[in-house]
């Protein structure tokens, strides 16, 4: 598509779907989540107040039910697709139908791929970093039949190596924060270029209205939804959006019926077109060159320091920052990690991660872990049996133990009464480890 075909200023509403691994790597079933009650756990109450109702959400204006996937430009993490695969299969059929309704539509899908577990990509090792892409896409393949062209980066979390990866892996874009981009962007993509010749186009969103769909109730009044969205697109000549899937129907009640009508609105009025991520690149031959503010992420204004620093970055700002555990909790894990690479080898990117040792070593770096306030939290703790899981069973298992162990003490816990990291180990994960019965 050229410059002269582009008739109506284009939309891209992405949604990023994703949920971490709750699997026990132990046994490869999701344990039972209290807080999720009614449900299960929390993919199971997600998929139902999100992921299904977007499969075929209510358009009230519109007199309709619409496939959101069909319209919206999204990203199914590869863990949450496993989970969809298992356990809600009729969703994971609506997200690879909707990609190939918008293919036949307009020649573009609305898919794009993801790396396989939700690491911060800049703070991965160059082999990581090039394990997880490939994961990512082997699975994007797999699932939707055809070669992905934009990659979703976790947390948005992107430098220049990064950015390499991605064009050594083939893929042509990927969506960023305005503030990832030195000077700030508007909502134009932009390309980034390095000295050996490696280009990749970046997509940044509106960061007013985005911040709007997530933190406010824009996304709850399909109408006003719309003006948005076209305001902002007359304003630029083209706009974007993205935010979290689960924004739509989970954090927002009946956000989803706000984004079908919304859609609908802007499909019924011929004002804007509404296409992929995929679509818009493709409608110019180049986008004038930028500079990625290297490292950066969408969810801290410090690069990538929460998922490794103190860098007051919290979820309860009611209190000061006091996550002097990341540190330590990172560098316990990669030193657990580097400790089982040089006793087993590099780990290659041909055989996809399960819910064993291999697929354990890597889950273990799962960003939540690091994202909100306490290392006692139920994500971090998350972490934890993971490493248990890459421990158990090896002949080194207790060489690894104490030194990982051993780092861990320094990862004090907020509630003092638990003591540290170390000792939460102890109490809780030692025993798996060891295939001992939990000490009451």
């Amino acid at each position: 598509m050229t410059d002269q075909t582009v008739t109506l200023p284009p939309i891209v509403i992405h949604a990023h779907c994703y949920q971490p691994p709750r699997e026990d790597p132990f046994t490869g079933h999701v344990p039972v989540e209290p807080t999720a009650a009614p449900f299960h756990d929390w993919n199971a109450r997600i998929t139902d107040e999100c992921y299904a109702q977007l499969a075929h959400a209510r358009d009230l204006d519109g007199h309709m039910k619409v496939n959101v996937f069909e319209w919206a430009s999204f990203n199914v993490s590869p863990t949450l697709a496993t989970w969809l695969e298992r356990h809600a299969s009729h969703v994971l059929q609506a997200m690879i139908a909707g990609d190939r309704a918008a293919v036949a539509r307009t020649g573009h899908g609305n898919a794009i791929a993801t790396s396989w577990h939700h690491v911060i990509l800049p703070l991965a090792t160059p082999a990581e970093r090039a394990r997880e892409i490939a994961w990512g896409i082997t699975d994007f393949r797999r699932r939707f039949g055809r070669a992905p062209v934009g990659f979703w980066c976790p947390e948005t979390a992107i430098d220049d190596a990064t950015a390499a990866a991605l064009a050594d892996a083939g893929i042509r874009f990927t969506f960023v924060a305005p503030s990832q981009l030195h000077g700030g962007a508007a909502p134009v993509p932009v390309t980034w270029r390095d000295d050996a010749g490696r280009s990749l186009v970046l997509v940044p969103y509106d960061g007013g209205v985005s911040g709007a769909i997530g933190f406010t109730n824009l996304v709850q009044d399909g109408r006003e939804l719309a003006a948005s969205l076209l305001r902002s697109a007359a304003h630029h000549g083209m706009t974007t959006v993205a935010t979290d899937g689960e924004t739509f129907g989970h954090h927002k009640r009946h956000g989803e019926m706000g984004l079908a009508a919304a859609i609908g609105t802007i499909r019924r009025g011929g004002a804007a077109q509404i296409v992929s991520g995929e679509a818009l690149i493709a409608m110019r031959e180049s986008w004038p060159d930028a500079r990625l503010v290297s490292p950066s992420a969408w969810s801290c204004s410090h690069g990538v320091e929460r998922w490794r620093s103190d860098c007051g970055c919290r979820i309860d700002h009611g209190r000061p920052p006091q996550q002097q555990w990341r540190a330590p909790l990172r560098h316990a894990l990669r030193w657990l990690a580097d400790a089982i690479d040089r006793a087993d080898g590099e780990p290659t990117a041909d055989t996809l991660p399960g819910w064993d040792a291999h697929g354990a070593r890597h889950a273990m770096f799962t960003s939540c872990g690091w994202f909100f306030d306490d290392v006692e939290g139920h994500e971090t703790r998350i972490l934890l049996r993971f490493a248990a899981r890459a421990i158990a069973g090896r002949a080194d298992a207790a060489m690894l133990e104490q030194g990982f162990v051993d780092r861990l003490a320094m990862a004090e816990c907020h509630d003092r009464s638990l003591g540290t990291a170390a000792d939460i180990w102890r109490r809780d994960y030692a025993h798996l480890v060891h295939g001992l019965p939990l000490a009451v």
